[in-house]
C-alpha cells in the first residue's frame, strides 16, 4: 500500500523515475502484493528478454490495454499476441530505414534546441530543461517519421498539441495505476486531450495521404516513406493514425525523459 501511495505522489510529483529508482536496486527482480494481487517489477535483463522476445506469446498488456485505449486506441502498444507481432515487424523495419538517414535531418531541431537555451541564458533566467527536451524530441520524431517538420503546424495549434500530451499521458499515468478500475477515471478534460493528440496525428497522415492522392502511391512513398509503408501494409487511414501515434509516444516521451534524466 505504500509503494502504491508513493507512485501515485510521484506522478502528481512529476519525479516518478526518481522516486521510484530505490525500490529496484533491492533487488534485480521485487515481488508486490497488492489487495490481493502478485506483482512483480523486474529489471532483469533475461527476465525482460523473456518477457518481449522469447515467450512472448505467455504475456499478456492487461490492464494497461483498457487503461490507454482512449489515447491510443490500435496499436503496438495496446496490442498482444499477432496483432503486436505485426506492427513490431512493420515499425522495426522502418527504424532500420532511419539508421540510414544523415544526421543533418537533426541539425534544425538542435540548432532550435540551442537557441531557446541561448535566449533563456541571456535573460538569467533558470530553464527547466524538460519541456525544452520534449520539444526537441517532438520535432525531431515527426522529421524523421514523418515526413514532416513540427514546425509545419501553426505555433497555437503546437502549444495546444504539448498541453494535450501532458495532460492525456498524465491521464493514462493514472488509469493504469487504477488497473482494472481504469475507466473510472475518464472526465471530460482528459476525452477533450486525447481527442487533440489524436487530430495531431490526423493532421500528418492526411497530408501524406493527400500526396499520394495527387502523385501516386510510389512517389508518395519518397517523401512520406513511414506513412505509406503503413498504408501499403494496412488499408486502412484510421490504423495507421493509430500506428503514427504510438511511435509519436515511444520517440517523444521515452528519449526527452532520458535527455532530462541524464542531465
Amino acid at each position: 500500500m505504500n509503494l502504491l501511495k508513493v507512485s501515485i505522489e510521484a506522478m502528481f510529483g512529476g519525479h516518478t523515475l526518481e522516486v521510484l529508482t530505490p525500490y529496484v536496486t533491492i533487488a534485480p527482480t521485487i515481488r508486490i502484493g497488492l489487495w490481493g494481487v502478485t506483482g512483480y517489477i523486474t529489471t532483469d535483463p533475461e527476465n525482460i528478454s523473456t518477457i518481449l522476445s522469447e515467450r512472448f506469446e505467455d504475456y499478456g498488456l492487461g490492464a494497461r490495454r483498457i487503461a490507454a485505449l482512449p489515447l491510443l486506441r490500435d496499436g503496438i502498444f495496446s496490442q498482444d499476441g499477432h496483432a503486436w507481432k505485426r506492427s513490431r515487424d512493420l515499425i522495426r523495419r522502418q527504424f532500420v530505414r532511419v539508421q540510414q538517414q544523415s544526421l543533418d535531418v537533426f541539425t534544425p531541431p538542435v540548432d532550435e534546441l540551442v537557441s531557446s537555451l541561448a535566449q533563456a541564458a541571456a535573460g538569467g533566467e533558470i530553464v527547466d530543461l524538460m519541456p525544452v527536451f520534449y520539444e526537441f524530441t517532438l520535432s525531431t520524431t515527426t522529421e524523421l517519421l514523418f515526413g514532416e517538420p513540427h514546425s509545419s503546424m501553426p505555433k497555437k495549434d503546437r502549444d495546444a498539441l504539448r498541453d494535450n500530451l501532458d495532460y492525456a499521458t498524465f491521464g493514462v499515468g493514472l488509469r493504469v495505476r487504477l488497473a482494472d478500475l481504469a475507466p473510472l477515471y475518464n472526465p471530460a478534460k482528459f476525452r477533450r486531450a486525447c481527442k487533440g493528440v489524436r487530430e495531431w496525428a490526423t493532421f500528418f497522415a492526411d497530408k501524406a495521404f493527400k500526396y499520394k492522392d495527387e502523385v501516386g502511391e510510389e512517389k508518395a512513398s519518397e517523401k512520406y516513406s513511414f506513412i505509406m509503408d503503413l498504408w501499403k501494409e494496412m488499408r486502412d487511414e484510421g490504423l495507421v493514425r493509430d500506428q503514427l501515434l504510438h511511435i509519436l509516444m515511444a520517440g517523444r516521451d521515452s528519449t526527452a525523459a532520458l535527455l532530462s534524466w541524464t542531465w
